[in-house]
């Protein structure tokens, strides 16, 4: 062959490389801008310059991959383009998924630790083989005594080697199995179950365009955050500390690189019309037992990112929850994420609750308002008083006021005591019975500052006619109602506060009485 065809040749075998590679429909992978997670899934949007290809069909389009988690139906999409270039149709395909390198690493050592695993199993399958095939030689019979000794030793020595040798499999097993767990579960939280993934194949009409941008969004699982609250009492300084994190998470297979992350308090309504209102029937109790699962969901400790100030999340409110803007961050797939959203100083009137006929214990309790509502989603908090941890329990807040309680205070207490506990007749012409009760409460104030504590009693209630109650107090009570009396005091440091309560119960003679629980 001439030396002058060849470059010609090459020339033509790159030109049909090129029509070849032109004619196959391009896939334009997901370039993600803006993600809101919402408790358990996200919205995700991204926009792409991407060049239409012609289908098998000789129709224009665009192939877009979608994550394994992605909600098909969710799925819409929009062109910025020039002319009169517009989508057609939307069609959703199932495909294998295409892992990133983390991913692809993730299932190779998992892969590894599995034929670690098998090939374990079979060392140890062929330990019992020979252990058995040693116990069986027991049963043989020897001519000699000599001979007898001889085959007991060896018995003994190989069945011995062979069970440390098949410990010592089982031991690198269970190491294994171990491993396997913990691969297998990272790449759950990297990477989700489901081994698919979805196309969205975009058909295109109108003019004919070499590129254009295009707009699309979809909802998908496998991603959410959770809220963690601290909130810190401060009764010194009549306030509440409340700082209020996001702990986030996704399962895409793909890290999230600079993307404008937006977390929501609610998740979003997939409800189009409103529920059958069921017909209401009351009727005899059917016997039965009824049996709810509960479901606990454990949270990994992660480590908390502090924001920047000019990077500090800004909240809006929609018609129905709130959004709130966390600026530019990057998630990694199975990795979690823990962001400030809010730290705020509460202006709090602190009260010290106690109830002392049922418990010497004083409870402090903070009463909130705020200037404006907030919307705080249900989550952990760690609840504490002047540094001190009191315990952790649910919280949410929906409006501008609310009642915290922070455990028990070591240093106010609240007794009550029965000075007087009287019964007899009051006339020896009626046949009536009589009782006095004297009781005497103390507050104690051991701290070193004033504190403004609420004392509640309850009110002793007749429910019949012929018992009559007479009440006497001293001091007489801040608050009362048919069920309740209330004291409030400002008890400065170091100081008590006494109450005198008396009770007179007069009644039929030959009445049982049933004087309840306060007696």
């Amino acid at each position: 062959m001439s030396l002058r065809v060849l470059p010609r040749l090459c020339l033509l075998t790159m030109t049909l490389v090129w029509i070849a590679f032109a004619a196959v429909p391009r896939i334009a992978l997901a370039v993600i801008k803006e993600v809101t997670l919402f408790p358990q899934s996200a919205r995700i949007e991204a926009v792409r310059i991407v060049a239409p290809q012609i289908s098998e069909k000789g129709q224009p389009q665009i192939v877009v991959v979608l994550p394994a988690a992605a909600d098909p139906e969710s799925f819409s999409a929009a062109l910025d383009a020039p002319g009169s270039v517009r989508i057609s149709d939307i069609q959703m395909k199932s495909v294998l998924r295409t892992d990133e390198k983390e991913i692809a690493a993730l299932r190779d050592e998992l892969r590894t630790h599995q034929n670690e695993k098998r090939e374990l199993l079979s060392k140890i399958h062929a330990q019992d083989a020979q252990i058995q095939f040693w116990q069986t030689q027991a049963k043989a019979k020897a001519k000699t005594v000599s001979e007898a000794d001889v085959l007991s030793r060896a018995i003994g020595k190989n069945i011995r080697v062979l069970h440390q040798d098949k410990f010592s499999f089982q031991t690198s097993l269970e190491a294994v199995e171990k491993r396997i767990s913990d691969a297998q579960n990272r790449l759950n939280q990297a990477a989700g179950k489901k081994e698919t993934a979805w196309e969205a194949i975009i058909g295109l009409s109108g003019d004919t365009v070499k590129e254009l941008k295009l707009h699309y969004s979809y909802l998908m699982e496998g991603c959410g955050w959770l809220p963690h609250y601290r909130i810190e009492a401060l009764p010194a300084s009549k306030s509440v500390s409340f700082q209020w994190d996001a702990e986030m998470w996704q399962s895409s297979g793909r890290d999230w690189k600079d993307i404008h992350l937006n977390v929501a308090t609610l998740q979003p309504p997939r409800s189009l019309t409103p529920p059958d209102m069921p017909p209401w029937i009351i009727q005899q109790r059917q016997t039965g037992i009824f049996k709810q699962a509960l479901r606990r969901e454990k949270v990994a400790d992660s480590a908390v990112m502090a924001s920047s100030p000019d990077t500090a999340p800004k909240e809006s409110a929609l018609s129905s929850y709130s959004v709130w803007s966390l600026g530019v961050k990057s998630l990694a797939a199975g990795d979690r994420l823990r962001l400030p959203i809010k730290s705020e100083s509460w202006p709090a009137e602190f009260l010290f609750l106690a109830r002392p006929g049922l418990s010497p214990q004083v409870f402090v309790s903070a009463q909130i308002q705020l200037p404006s509502s907030s919307d705080i989603p249900a989550g952990q908090a760690s609840f504490l008083i002047e540094g001190a941890l009191v315990g952790k329990r649910d919280f949410s807040l929906a409006g501008s006021e609310t009642i915290l309680y922070f455990g028990v205070s070591p240093l106010i207490t609240v007794s009550s005591k029965t000075l007087t506990d009287q019964s007899g007749a009051r006339s020896l012409f009626q046949n009536r019975q009589t009782r006095r009760w004297h009781r005497l409460i103390e507050a104690v104030n051991a701290s070193t500052a004033e504190v403004k504590v609420r004392i509640e009693e309850p009110v002793a209630q007749s429910r019949d006619e012929r018992i009559k109650l007479t009440f006497k107090h001293n001091p007489e009570p801040s608050e009362r109602n048919d069920f309740s009396l209330v004291w409030v005091f400002d008890i400065p440091a170091g100081a008590k506060e006494s109450i005198h309560t008396f009770l007179d119960v007069d009644a039929p003679g030959e009445m049982d009485i049933d004087f309840g629980w306060r007696r």
